[in-house]
């Protein structure tokens, strides 16, 4: 801690506060607390470790930090992170007890980090401890998810899943075990005992013969085999003996069996008392299973059990192990049953059905997938069933029979029991087998008259169940099955005497207020204690009283109508309703479920109101209705008929049948028929009516009940039911054509809409119809009839017409998703292809492939909607813009959500805590942030839904016309998968052209209603159709009118042009077309051509090329320069081409043909400006025809097109186009012209061409004022010579039009500048124009005021020319003077005006506007002020440097489409604009504005003398990566301007006499000469740079001058260098002149020169003295035979035939004393030490002499000789002398000699010296080393160690050259 305080503050010494640590301290002191923590786990001192660690974590400033995960690199974070775990490690060394603490810390971690698959593995086996096994299973799956190769999670999760008991996802993840370990052996185990099927069959199966195990989890409760029953036994034995019997599964048949072979045995057996008390041993494992095997499932007795000799039951025993293989066992608090042991359950013992199952249906999976698309239904109905008694979700059947089991331990008997188990079925509401059913009812009849009465609530269960089985016998028409159902008046008999049984009972008594007697007793202790204080119990206690006698009145209501006794039903019925009308729960509507009736399992008002409803309706058809019907009073009549059979908007569609009802179906019939002849059909009511009608008829034989899997399948020997159905599926077809076309009728608003209930009904009732015939085809129904095939084709058609309804039912619903229609359409043509029909059956016109014609039609429509609304300002409307989860909503309130959370929010206690409340505000909060959130994100979401819309599309289009067609449209490969081959699969391939024209015929209406977006899905189609007709037939192309009138040559177009938008232009152009018929002739000879295929002929070629891509901008750069560009363009030009030969009068055509050529035009010159210069451009001449032949053909397209042209707007567009076309002619642009030498010629061809642009840009401006007719306008009378105020005026004009465009502000002003420049100073006239159109208002004011003087005052008056001839001379000279100087004046106010103007435009976000800055530059230089050039200069180096380089193109393409000027700018009339840019630029004029920019930027350079941008220029223009073809032209020029500014630069130095060495410049130019010697001549003739300093000769002349001024610095190396420069660069004769052989020869001379001058300045020249020399001889003899080299220089080498005798006399001047001095100097000893250095370099530079010496005349001035000793100190040395020998050798070996004697001390043969340099360079050159200053000699012994000093019995030591260092000497030393 520390404080702080102000020096000077005495008053608050004693309270100074101090601050709090900083963030820094307060981590470091965390991290310190967290080691601490750390070595206290590890001293195993878990208290203090978890007392440090709790401390890091309540800390504030870990606790206050925001969870974030590790990635951030948050230190914090990262430290909570490891406290956490390491507190869960103590929590979990600290016991069981703080396991809930150590899961809690590792979920926290987790939130931090949740990759770390060790934390997810330490989880996983905490909560595998602590009984948590799905809080396991997520952990160990998420550890995969982080490491898919970790075995730890892997092995774990295995036993987790046994644990719980998902066997699928156990098998899963033994597979994945073995497929990284194949020989694991527990997961081969677990695999084996999942797929293993033969099994005893009592055995448990599957997953639950494994029991989970693993070494480090522990699991708290294990499936073991339970005791609890024998313990129970035991520890409640009676006196009284019991009878123990087991059951080999629990179920309700088993039990029953066993009670009726009790009651009821066999008289083959002997029967055990019915009273005494029964135990029922259920087998609950595995073993008890095999006991039971072993023991052959016999009664067991103890010595309190009777034992029991009776066989009856073992047979039934045995009999339902052989039929069921069932294995029960106790359930596992945490596991759930498998899914085999589910299914097994659930199987139906009966044989038939059993046989039915094994046929599988191949497309339930396809149908269960079409039922998600039966739309949502408008209502909601809430289940009263739900409240009943006990719970809400349904209990397996197997734990229900255990505790029933368990419950009736404590019986009296069989009887007793059978008593117990009605109660108890009949109190649980549950849904019950048929077999139950049967068994429970044959139970109830022989336990019937046992002496305990049952509850009236038992008895009526009975009676419905009787009832049941009654009317389910009747709907069976096959007798064989009907053996196991009671007969109809058995059934109906004992239903009446339940319900007289109820009556006896007393109940009646209590009919008043609802309350049987004996209702309280059905309800147990335990639930009334449930109920107590619960006001939903009182309701429900209240409901079940009423419902009882609902169900009452309704059974003895039926009843009575099966007696015909109607009005006893109607008063039944009638107290149903009053009874329904007091019940209600909330203001719910109520439901009675029935689940133990199979025909009708549900009671509510609405049913009982549509049978009353039936009753009366029954009535009406005796006579009111068929009154109606025959006075036509068919509102009535349907007014009528539609209350009664849908009462309140409820559809009796929701009312199951319970049998064929003819009075309902007769009045279906009245009911559709009268509203079909109503005016205005009820769209509702009709719908209604065909849902009801076709439910009615499925239902009334029991097909009805389920959508995908029906329950049973029945022969009907009538075959009515098949013809009921079909006609009524194509009823409904018909019903929904009427409905749409009522919908579409333009009267009706669109607020009218299908009600979805209609249509979700009908819906699923076509999918029962659609999930019921293949199932009857499956059967092979009719296989016995003689009339099979006819049947089975009625079958398939009526399943198509289903198919197809189903779908023209969803598109009824206006809200319906795009992307479900297409779906349905998908998942329908599958099922279809499942049965192979879906190329099967016949439209309306009777065409194959209904379905698949249907969906082609819709889809093109979907296609184009697609497409179209990605267009929109909308997005993608309602059905796509939204995400999926939004476009459709899954909810679906089933019936017994309400109640339930009624009861739910009752059941709340009233103190609930407020922090619920805030829980529940966040949570409210935080769905409203999702939405926001979800609606953010929707445009993103929709563009992603869109293009996967549009690929489902295609593929759903494909398929259909490959199965329709036999078209496959995927043979490019542009899709990875391929298309399904069906079973009826046309097989078509195209092989005619007949198939050809039936799928055009078929497309073409779709085609044309199309816009383009939707033909291009019939892209490919029509490519497949092309290929058969691939162009029009020979006879028309012979003689091709458009090709023709495109091409030839006689043509006037400008005739046409004159007339082009005149009255009568269409015919006279047309007979330009067709010059010889007329146009009905030429149509007649097109049909006798192309007949019978003359729709394909007239429409095929234009819908082809609407969805081909024939735009070629859309290629790669430079394509349409290629030979494949060509072709491109002239394919898609044919294909209009060939269009107009059929539709010559078609207007698109015209204007796509005159596009294409347009934009050809336009790409070859863009694209030849950037990818092939001017130069390459001249050499090919099939681009310059290329582009004369689309202009001209561009033109006539745009003439004929004009003539079609109708409204105003499009002869508009015409018109400016053509103008265009024209102007663009007229452009001095690349690659056409280089802007230097090759300019347009103005002849009468370019004259022409301005007036008929100039003619339709007027046209155009009098159909529409723009501002750009206007510009081009000023443009075209500029160029045409029109006066001033002509084109000035057009520029104002366009002005005015659009204030906000800078082209016409640049353009006038830029205009104004040339003219000033071009008329002069004095040109009044033009002044005054000039000035009427000023920038500034001021100025105009001002200069028009003088202007206006001149007129009546002094200049040119005619009073001046009169005082002239008068002679009075001098007044008139200075009156004309002084108006000479005001004009003057004017001319530069008017010149700055436009100078200002210039520069507004360039200011701002329109720097990059180069025109105007470019002209800026050129005003300022034209001006030629003292600063104009650098201000000049300055200007447009913008467009030239950037703040990287000083020298690159900064420029940038003007593009109009993005508004680069917004800024407020001083207008013409003082007002503010925002100038912005308006034209686009082309690429070539963009070059050549580059170009042009260049040429002025290099001649400002030059003439500011700006060298060193000049140099980066050049070098810049070679290697700019994206100009440098374009400019490789200008190259030379800059080289040139490069030139004549060194040149300058030289001569300024020159002419001020300033001390400046001008080799810098001199070097410079030898680097051009070098570089680009080539080209020398060429720069030396261009035009920009031509002149007496930069010919020829003069720049040879300097290269001269920079030879000598390196000869006169010695630089020995410098010119070591040039000269292998130009060795190397005019190695090639081409490049070789007689100047530059010229400045080789002198380049090696002067080498050769400075060589020897540096050899004679390091030559010692001291004499060797007598002493000396006899000290070199006294003992060895053969010394005196060695000899010295002696070196001669003589006087006269400096004169040369090519050199100045100028520079030759400066040469001899310098260095004259230097080399008098080397007369006769012997050399003896090595040079001086401080020399080594310069011999060892002089020593290798004139070895490189000697090899590189070209064939040139060299000074041969030096003498070498080669004398004793004693010769050389006797005196002077003479070359006849004795012992003096003359070396005759070429200059190069001298003067190696002589530096080789130099650096060695001594001298050998030359033939030594050469062979010594060669070894030498070799060994360096193979070691790589680079080459020493100093090289060393060679000592004996290999010494190569320099020497101390020069003595001379060291410098005749032999060396390692092989022979004697004399040179007079062979013999080896």
């Amino acid at each position: 801690m520390f404080s702080i305080a102000a020096i000077n503050d005495t008053e608050s010494k004693e309270k100074w506060e101090p601050l709090a640590p900083s963030k820094e301290a307060q981590e470091f002191h965390l991290s310190q607390t967290y080691h601490d923590g750390l070595l206290k786990l590890q001293a195993k001192d878990y208290e203090k470790a978890r007392e440090l660690l709790e401390s890091i974590l309540k800390d504030p400033i870990i606790a206050n930090s925001k969870v974030e995960t590790i990635a951030n690199g948050n230190h914090l974070h990262h430290l909570r992170f490891l406290a956490l775990k390491n507190l869960a490690t103590v929590f979990l060394e600290l016991g069981s007890s703080y396991y809930e603490n150590a899961l809690n810390c590792y979920l926290q971690a987790i939130d931090i980090d949740a990759k770390d698959s060790v934390l997810w593995n330490h989880l996983g086996t905490l909560s595998c401890s602590m009984g948590l096994l799905s809080i396991s299973r997520w952990a160990f799956e998420q550890g995969l998810l982080c490491s898919p190769n970790n075995w730890n999670c892997m092995e774990k999760l295995l036993e987790v899943l046994i644990a719980i008991g998902d066997e699928v996802s156990c098998l899963s993840v033994a597979n994945l075990i073995l497929r990284h370990w194949p020989s694991h052996s527990r997961a081969l185990h677990v695999k084996h005992s999942i797929e293993e099927t033969d099994t005893a069959p009592l055995a448990p199966k599957g997953i639950d013969r494994l029991e989970p195990r693993h070494v480090r989890l522990k699991f708290l409760g294990k499936r073991k085999v339970s005791d609890m029953n024998q313990e129970k036994v035991a520890a409640t034995k009676k006196l009284k003996k019991r009878v123990q019997v087991k059951l080999p599964e629990a179920s309700w048949v088993a039990l029953i069996n066993t009670l009726l072979g009790i009651v009821h045995p066999s008289s083959e057996t002997v029967g055990i008392s019915a009273d005494i008390p029964i135990i029922i041993e259920l087998a609950f494992s595995t073993e008890a299973m095999h006991a039971l095997e072993k023991k052959d499932h016999c009664v067991e007795s103890d010595s309190s059990v009777v034992p029991v000799k009776d066989c009856n039951i073992e047979r039934e025993i045995g009999g339902a192990v052989k039929e069921k293989e069932h294995a029960v066992s106790e359930e596992h608090p945490q596991e759930r049953r498998s899914t085999r042991l589910e299914r097994l359950r659930n199987q139906k013992p009966e044989k038939e059905e059993l046989e039915f199952d094994n046929s599988k249906d191949p497309s339930s999976g396809i149908l269960q997938y079409l039922e998600t698309f039966v739309l949502e239904r408008g209502f909601s109905r809430v289940s009263a069933g739900s409240l009943c008694l006990k719970e809400s979700d349904p209990i397996s059947e197997h734990t229900v029979v255990s505790n029933f089991v368990k419950e009736t331990s404590e019986n009296y008997g069989a009887y007793h029991m059978a008593h117990l188990l009605l109660e108890y079925i009949a109190s649980k509401c549950e849904h019950l087998s048929r077999d139950t059913a049967l068994k429970i009812l044959e139970l109830e009849k022989l336990t019937r008259h046992w002496g305990r009465d049952r509850k009236p609530e038992c008895t009526l269960f009975l009676a419905e169940l009787y009832y049941d089985l009654d009317s389910e016998r009747s709907d069976i028409p096959d007798e064989s099955k009907r053996s196991d159902i009671p007969d109809c008046p058995s059934c109906m008999v004992e239903v009446a005497y339940h319900l007289s049984k109820i009556v006896e009972s007393g109940s009646l008594d209590y009919a008043s207020d609802s309350t049987p007697i004996s209702w309280e007793e059905s309800i147990t202790d335990s639930s009334l204690k449930s109920f107590q204080g619960d006001q939903t119990a009182k309701e429900v206690l209240d409901y079940s009283k009423k419902a009882f006698w609902v169900r009452y009145f309704w059974l003895n209501a039926r009843l009575s109508i099966l007696e015909d006794n109607k009005a006893k039903a109607h008063t039944e019925f009638f107290r149903c309703l009053s009874l329904l009308d007091k019940v209600g729960i909330g203001e719910c509507s109520i439901l009675i479920q029935l689940p133990h009736c199979r025909r009708i399992r549900e009671l509510h008002i609405n049913r009982i109101i549509h049978e009353i409803n039936l009753l009366k309706i029954d009535f009406l058809l005796e006579k009111t209705i068929p009154e109606l019907m025959e006075k036509e009073l068919y509102s009535e009549c349907v007014n009528l008929l539609a209350t009664l059979l849908f009462p309140n908007n409820f559809p009796a569609s929701a009312v199951k049948t319970e049998g064929t009802s003819s009075v309902e179906l007769s009045a279906l019939d009245v009911l559709i028929k009268a509203c079909q002849k109503s005016k205005s059909i009820d769209m509702e009511v009709y719908m209604n009516c065909h849902r009801r009608k076709l439910q009615v008829i499925l239902e009334s034989t029991g097909m009805g009940e389920s959508v995908v899997a029906p329950k049973t399948s029945y022969k009907n020997s009538s075959e009515s039911w098949d013809q009921l159905v079909a006609e009524e599926v194509k009823a409904i077809l018909l019903c929904i054509s009427q409905v749409k076309n009522f919908l579409d009728q333009p009267g009706n608003s669109s607020d009218m809409v299908v009600p979805r209930d209609c249509v979700a009904g009908i819906q699923s009732l076509l999918l029962t119809v659609m999930s019921i015939i293949p199932r009857h085809l499956l059967s092979k129904r009719y296989s016995d009839s003689q009339h099979a095939d006819g049947i089975e084709e009625k079958l398939k058609s009526c399943f198509l017409d289903a198919a197809i309804g189903f779908c023209k039912l969803q598109h009824l619903d206006s809200t319906t998703s795009t992307k479900y229609q297409v779906e349905l359409i998908i998942g329908l043509h599958n099922l279809l292809a499942e049965y192979g029909l879906c190329c099967g059956g016949k439209n309306c016109a009777g065409e194959e492939g209904a379905f698949l014609r249907f969906a082609i039609k819709h889809l093109l429509a979907v296609d184009m909607k697609v497409k179209s609304s990605t267009n929109s300002p909308d997005g993608l409307g309602q059905d796509m813009a939204l995400p999926d989860k939004l476009c459709r909503n899954e909810i679906k309130p089933s019936v017994a959500e309400v109640p339930v959370e009624k009861n739910e929010i009752n059941k709340i206690d009233s103190k609930k805590d407020g922090s619920e409340e805030k829980v529940g505000y966040r949570e409210k909060e935080q769905s409203e942030q999702e939405s926001k959130q979800i609606l953010e994100d929707t445009k993103e979401v929709a563009e992603e839904e869109n293009d996967e819309l549009e690929l489902l599309i295609n593929s759903a289009l494909d398929q259909c016309f490959f199965c329709l067609y036999g078209l496959n449209l995927r043979v490019d490969g542009s899709y990875e998968d391929e298309l399904a081959v069906h079973k009826n699969t046309s097989r078509g391939d195209y092989q005619t052209k007949e198939q050809c024209v039936d799928v055009f015929q078929y497309i073409l209406p779709y085609a044309k209603s199309s816009s383009r977006t939707g033909l291009v899905k019939l892209r490919r189609v029509l490519r497949a159709i092309k290929k058969h007709f691939s162009q029009p037939p020979e006879d028309l192309l012979v003689g091709n009118v458009i090709e023709k009138f495109l091409d030839d040559p006689d043509l006037c177009e400008d005739k046409l042009s004159y007339e082009a938008g005149s009255e009568g232009f269409l015919e006279t152009i047309t007979k330009c077309i067709i010059p010889s018929r007329t146009l009905t002739e030429y149509k007649a000879s097109l049909l006798h051509s192309s007949e019978p295929y003359l729709d394909v002929y007239r429409n095929l070629y234009y819908f082809l090329a609407q969805s081909e891509e024939v735009s070629a901008s859309d290629k790669w750069p430079g394509f349409v320069l290629t030979k494949e560009g060509e072709e491109f363009v002239q394919q898609s030009a044919n294909l209009f081409k060939y269009d107009l030969l059929y539709n010559p009068l078609r207007f698109e055509s015209w204007e796509k043909l005159a596009n294409i050529y347009d934009e050809e035009v336009d790409l070859l010159l863009n694209d030849g400006s950037k990818h092939i210069n001017v130069v390459g451009w001249r050499k090919n001449s099939t681009l310059s025809q290329r582009v004369e032949t689309s202009r001209r053909r561009s033109r006539r397209s745009l003439l004929m097109s004009l003539a079609l042209a109708n409204s105003p707007d499009q002869q508009s567009e015409i018109h400016e186009l053509l103008a265009l076309v024209y102007y663009d002619s007229l452009q001095s642009v690349v690659p056409f012209y280089d802007q230097r030498s090759v300019l347009p010629s103005k002849d009468a061809t370019w004259t022409s061409f301005c007036e008929n642009s100039m003619k339709h840009f007027k046209k155009a401006f009098a159909h529409r004022k723009d501002w750009s007719h206007a510009f081009y306008m000023g443009k075209l009378s500029e160029k045409l010579g029109y006066s001033y105020e002509t084109f000035l005026s057009y520029y104002e004009q366009a002005m005015t039009l659009n204030p906000s465009a800078v082209d016409p502000v640049y353009r006038i002003h830029a205009s104004r500048l040339k003219l000033l420049n071009a008329c002069g100073k004095q040109n009044l006239e033009a002044l005054k124009v000039l000035a009427s159109y000023c920038f500034d208002e001021t100025i105009k004011d001002t200069a028009m005021t003088i202007i206006g003087t001149f007129g009546t005052s002094s200049f040119g008056s005619s009073r001046t020319l009169e005082e002239a001839q008068d002679g009075n001379l001098e007044a008139s000279y200075a009156k004309t003077g002084e108006g000479s100087i005001q004009m003057e004046g004017v001319w530069h106010m008017l010149y700055n005006d436009s100078l200002s103007a210039l520069g507004i435009c360039v200011e701002g976000d329109l720097k990059h506007f180069h025109k105007a800055r470019y002209m800026l530059a050129q005003g300022l230089y034209r001006r030629g002020g003292s600063s104009d050039l650098q201000r000049a200069k300055d200007e447009l180096s913008f467009c030239f440097k950037s703040s990287r380089s000083s020298f690159t193109i900064n420029m940038w393409e003007i593009d109009g489409m993005v508004k680069k000027g917004r800024r407020k700018t001083p207008g013409l009339a003082g007002n503010k604009k925002a100038l912005e840019v308006n034209l686009p630029e082309s690429s070539r004029k963009f070059i050549t504005c580059i170009r042009k920019y260049l040429l002025f930027y290099l001649r400002l350079l030059e003439e500011t003398g700006d060298v060193n941008t000049l140099e980066r220029a050049f070098n810049s223009l070679r290697s700019d990566k994206r100009f440098s073809l374009c400019v490789e032209d200008l190259v030379p020029v800059a080289i040139g301007r490069y030139i004549n500014a060194l040149v300058s630069s030289m001569n300024r130095v020159e002419s001020t006499g300033a001390k400046i060495n001008p080799d810098c410049e001199l070097e410079k130019i030898f680097s051009l000469f070098i570089e680009q010697g080539s080209i020398w001549p060429d720069i030396c003739n261009f035009p920009e740079t031509r002149g007496p300093e930069t010919s020829e000769s003069s720049l040879y002349r300097f290269l001269h001058q920079y030879i000598v001024s390196l000869e006169l610095d010695n630089k020995v190396e410098t010119l070591e260098t040039i000269n292998e420069k130009i060795r190397k660069r005019f190695k090639n004769p081409k490049l070789s002149n007689s100047f530059s052989a010229k400045v080789g020869r002198h380049a090696s001379l002067a080498w050769c020169r400075a060589l020897i001058i540096s050899l004679a300045l390091i030559t010692p020249l001291q004499q060797v003295s007598s002493a000396e020399s006899q000290a070199i001889n006294p003992s060895f003899g053969f010394l005196e035979k060695r000899r010295v080299l002696c070196v001669d220089l003589q006087s006269d080498f400096w004169s040369s035939s090519f050199e100045d005798p100028s520079e030759s006399q400066m040469l001899e001047e310098k260095w004259r004393p230097v080399l008098s001095k080397i007369k006769n100097v012997l050399i003896c000893n090595k040079v001086l030490e401080e020399n080594l250095g310069i011999a060892n370099s002089l020593l290798k530079s004139c070895y490189n002499f000697f090899r590189e010496t070209v064939s040139v005349t060299l000074p041969s001035e030096i003498n070498l000789y080669l004398t004793l000793p004693p010769v050389a100190t006797a005196g002077e040395i003479l070359p006849d002398s004795e012992g003096v020998e003359d070396i005759d050798v070429s200059t190069p070996r001298k003067l190696l000699w002589w530096a080789y004697t130099l650096f060695h001390g001594h001298c050998g043969s030359i033939s030594q010296v050469i062979k010594y340099m060669e070894e030498n360079t070799k060994a360096k050159m193979k070691r790589g080393a680079s080459t020493s200053s100093v090289v060393p000699s060679i000592q004996s012994g290999g010494n190569s160690e320099p020497e101390a000093a020069p003595r001379v019995v060291q410098a005749i030591v032999p060396d390692s050259l092989g022979g004697d260092s004399c040179g007079s000497t062979s013999r080896p030393l």
